[in-house]
């Protein structure tokens, strides 16, 4: 245990140097797992974004090495549970952390909740939970969870509470920053949609259209390896800022009610150009040991308007040339475009905008996109149909 703080101040030393905190969350994995029996280290959040009233914790990083467990837990990363519906509120309120040496018989006999599911299809028998503490307040939680049963003793706490402590400090020097950047160009995106009084919900379905496709592609043989929680994560951040590079398109182009001309369209096709560019902007403000934090909303800036058969703009990709991300996006982008009503168009129903995106298989979509998103339509639809709500519920507020 020993070589174990000596290591825990050797990590407190590193937290002043600007790092990227996924990395910074892999070192910790790898540096105390010789003291601590985890087999994974996963972080939740607390926001309260939704409902003032109401506080949600959300599965924010995970890292662990065991690609059966990394796998599964991908359905936690994103996945997003009132407080109050956890058992983690007395965590808030007293500060303690909490040890369960065997997840299986915590919920024996009680209603096994969406997250537990996850949990014990994952693998985790055991966890300790401690809370993230900023400036005396909880901001969300550290989980360092293992395959066995019965490992967690009282004495680990101490050690892992230091080790909470400078993973909060770290949080803070690091995600802080980079939220602060995001919310100001998601604030930024914001601007162009909001020209246009028929895109209020289009930022939230982009994102929630872009991950469950990640999600599900993640699990199909075909994507392997291409897909894993941080590229989800990111893709949930970045799909929404597509379009960021709209701002510069004047209005009497980006709100024409009719057809553009050539001039007009070719103003239009630089806001991917344009996007791009604001987001290597953003990018160069932030100095992360060579590693690129604003790297998918670059690509997916760039890349969304690309076509399978090499047709698409701003460089003419063509298949595998067009990056994942840009291939996932380019589908969720025109999904919510033909159910959505425009300046220039009518909603199509949810049937004859798939029939659309299907007879475009090979041509503008990735094929094996198609594929799964269509065996999986149900869960589209879905969130098509959770949009509708709000919009309705927002209209009569």
């Amino acid at each position: 245990m020993f070589q174990g703080v000596l290591k825990t101040l050797e990590l407190t030393a590193e937290i002043n140097q600007t790092v990227n905190f996924d990395d910074f969350l892999e070192k910790i994995y790898d540096s105390f797992i010789d003291y601590i029996p985890y087999s994974y280290i996963g972080i939740a959040l607390l926001n309260s974004e939704k409902n003032s009233n109401e506080v949600y914790i959300k599965g924010s990083y995970g890292v662990g090495r065991n690609q059966k467990m990394k796998a599964a837990m991908t359905d936690i990363l994103g996945y997003e549970v009132s407080l109050l519906k956890t058992s983690l509120g007395n965590i808030v309120e007293t500060g303690q952390p909490r040890i369960i040496n065997d997840l299986e018989e915590h919920v024996e006999g009680k209603p096994i909740k969406g997250y537990n599911k996850i949990l014990l299809r994952s693998g985790i028998k055991s966890s300790i939970t401690l809370p993230l503490m900023i400036n005396e307040s909880c901001i969300g939680f550290i989980f360092f969870s293992s395959d066995r049963k019965n490992v967690y003793k009282e004495n680990h706490i101490s050690f892992l509470r230091v080790l909470s402590n400078s993973i909060a400090i770290a949080f803070q020097q690091n995600i802080y920053i980079e939220d602060l950047l995001y919310s100001t160009l998601l604030a930024l995106t914001k601007i162009s949609e909001e020209k246009d009084k028929d895109t209020g919900e289009h930022l939230i379905r982009m994102s929630e259209y872009s991950t469950k496709l990640a999600r599900l592609m993640s699990k199909d043989k075909r994507f392997k390896g291409q897909i894993d929680s941080k590229f989800i994560v990111d893709i949930e951040k970045f799909s929404p800022m597509h379009d960021i590079g709209k701002v510069g398109v004047p209005d009497n182009i980006l709100l024409k009610p009719g057809k553009l001309n050539e001039n007009e369209f070719n103003v239009m096709k630089n806001h991917t150009l344009n996007g791009a560019r604001v987001l290597r902007e953003a990018e160069n403000n932030i100095v992360k040991s060579g590693n690129s934090v604003f790297k998918m909303g670059i690509e997916i800036a760039e890349s969304h308007h690309e076509k399978w058969d090499g047709t698409g703009y701003p460089k003419g990709l063509k298949e595998y040339e067009i990056p994942l991300s840009g291939r996932i996006v380019a589908l969720a982008d025109v999904l919510d475009a033909l159910l959505s009503k425009r300046s220039y168009k009518d909603a199509f129903s949810f049937e004859k905008a798939t029939e659309i995106i299907l007879d475009s298989k090979g041509t503008h979509f990735d094929p094996d996109i198609v594929d799964i998103f269509i065996d999986n339509i149900d869960e589209f639809q879905l969130i098509y149909k959770k949009s509708l709500g709000r919009e309705k519920q927002s209209m009569t507020n």
